[in-house]
């Protein structure tokens, strides 16, 4: 294909800017709800013992998880943790499903890390283009990823930032895409997108006109039927094979 030239780039977060399955998630969300149960215990709170504490928190996920897949509409870990505390008959004060989610997120963000090439790429797009913005899909709260992005010195690249925790809706929501080109202040199709899921990071955002790159990873599964000509890249560094600017 002929290199894009856009006035916004726009990027995803997890697994694309940042690793975040170094542990596969379903091993690490049993790792989170244990460090929440460890914590409530610790506060002399009445907790059931730790697998049946790990499975209700699951269950209530769950619960959250299909109406999310159904109509894009987003959750997040501390709405969780209200009803779960509800469940377990623990009086919801003094920020406690915060204090949570603290926990919660303690064993995540100990494993994270940005890929060898986010910052040299970031940096190397935010010299060429006008406007540089990242959007993602997160259940968790929006702040905690600011927090992320300023430990690995991200975010001083990026003019704007969508988190589906905060709007409310997931990707590939049109809506989600529309809000991104505007947050960038030009027309989709003066855009293009990058990010490592077909139907979230590509069909989302071409389905409104806006270019999208696709990053392949090895250990994820594609659409059998994906058309030959999405352009694919296997890490950011490739970009430059696409985009002039």
């Amino acid at each position: 294909m002929d290199k894009l030239h856009p006035k916004a780039v726009i990027f995803d977060l997890g697994s694309t800017l940042i690793e975040y399955e170094s542990t596969p998630w379903p091993e690490l969300s049993v790792m989170a709800a244990a460090s929440v149960h460890r914590f409530l215990a610790k506060q002399g709170l009445k907790v059931p013992p730790e697998e049946e504490f790990c499975r209700i928190f699951e269950e209530i996920k769950n619960e959250f998880r299909k109406p999310a897949a159904e109509n894009l509409t987003e959750w997040t870990v501390p709405q969780a943790a209200i009803i779960l505390l509800d469940r377990m008959g623990i009086e919801q004060q003094d920020g406690l499903a915060e204090k949570m989610f603290d926990a919660y997120y303690k064993p995540v963000g100990e494993r994270i890390f940005p890929y060898d090439d986010t910052g040299d790429m970031l940096e190397w797009v935010k010299e060429r283009v006008n406007t540089v913005g990242l959007v993602s899909n997160t259940i968790f709260p929006e702040q905690t990823h600011l927090a992320e992005l300023r430990r690995f010195k991200l975010l001083k690249f990026l003019d704007f930032t969508i988190f589906s925790s905060t709007f409310g809706l997931r990707k590939p929501h049109p809506d989600v895409f529309h809000k991104a080109a505007s947050a960038a202040g030009y027309a989709p199709a003066e855009c293009v997108y990058i990010g490592d899921r077909f139907v979230e990071d590509y069909q989302g955002p071409t389905g409104i006109g806006m270019h999208a790159i696709l990053k392949i990873l090895p250990d994820r599964e594609y659409p059998a039927d994906m058309p030959g000509d999405v352009p694919t890249i296997a890490s950011l560094s490739e970009l430059r094979n696409y985009l002039d600017i």
